[in-house]
């Protein structure tokens, strides 16, 4: 028998605890599942030899799962957040979490099924944000708030100050669903959201606010202003 840690953080969920550890166990590395523990007898939420607790690992960080019936719900007060070193790892995470009955949110942040929140968060992420140059965390920083998964060229560039603000098309207007609607928003990185990232991206990224040896020559586009229409003498011809 392993022995028991000092510290386990223990997770509260419906009756699916068994299903959610090994899901973990499947995903992250250095996870795994322990033993398993059927109620000796009938509770208010089950009956004798239904799975009571689950002990598992995730990256290495003991937890017990409880099955305690639905009087308690997870939120986003309580959230993993897995540091990740490339785009391929980070969109891995995202990519089975969402895909397996979750949903996105904002900033790097999503749930799963279960409704357990998970921050899969680059460490280039974690970096910018602490950058000793405050313009350069603060362009980092905005960056990510237009971000749901996290672009880790788009970080890099950010901070780098290799961008360039676009507005966005009516189509993306409306897949904002409705927040901010009507209003021209900027955009970060023509293409953002690609994932084909690397240095060959930055140099791209270089490209389109500079010229066509990569090297940046940041530019911004203002907000467009409205246009007053001719009257009198200002119109053409009179």
């Amino acid at each position: 028998m392993n022995p028991i840690p000092n510290n386990t953080i223990c997770l509260w969920f419906d009756k699916e605890a068994e299903d959610a550890a090994r899901f973990y166990a499947t995903t992250f590395p250095d996870s795994s599942v322990g033993a398993v523990t059927r109620a000796p007898g009938d509770y208010p939420n089950g009956k004798t030899g239904d799975v009571l607790t689950v002990q598992f690992s995730v990256l290495g960080i003991p937890c017990l799962g409880l099955n305690g019936g639905p009087a308690f719900r997870h939120s986003e007060a309580f959230s993993f957040q897995i540091a990740t070193d490339t785009q391929e790892e980070t969109d891995r995470y995202w990519n089975a979490i969402v895909g397996n009955g979750g949903e996105e949110s904002a900033c790097g942040w999503c749930k799963d099924r279960w409704g357990l929140s998970w921050q899969i968060t680059p460490r280039v992420l974690l970096e910018a944000l602490a950058d000793p140059d405050p313009a350069a965390a603060k362009r980092a920083f905005e960056a990510m708030m237009s971000m749901r998964r996290i672009d880790i060229a788009a970080i890099e560039a950010a901070r780098l100050r290799l961008w360039s603000i676009r507005y966005p098309s009516k189509r993306e207007e409306q897949d904002e669903q409705g927040l901010r609607q009507h209003r021209p928003q900027p955009r970060w990185l023509h293409g953002a959201g690609r994932h084909d990232h690397g240095q060959s991206r930055l140099q791209e990224l270089g490209r389109q606010v500079g010229g066509a040896d990569g090297l940046a020559r940041p530019s911004t586009v203002l907000p467009r202003q409205p246009q007053a229409r001719p009257r009198g003498r200002d119109r053409p011809g009179q």
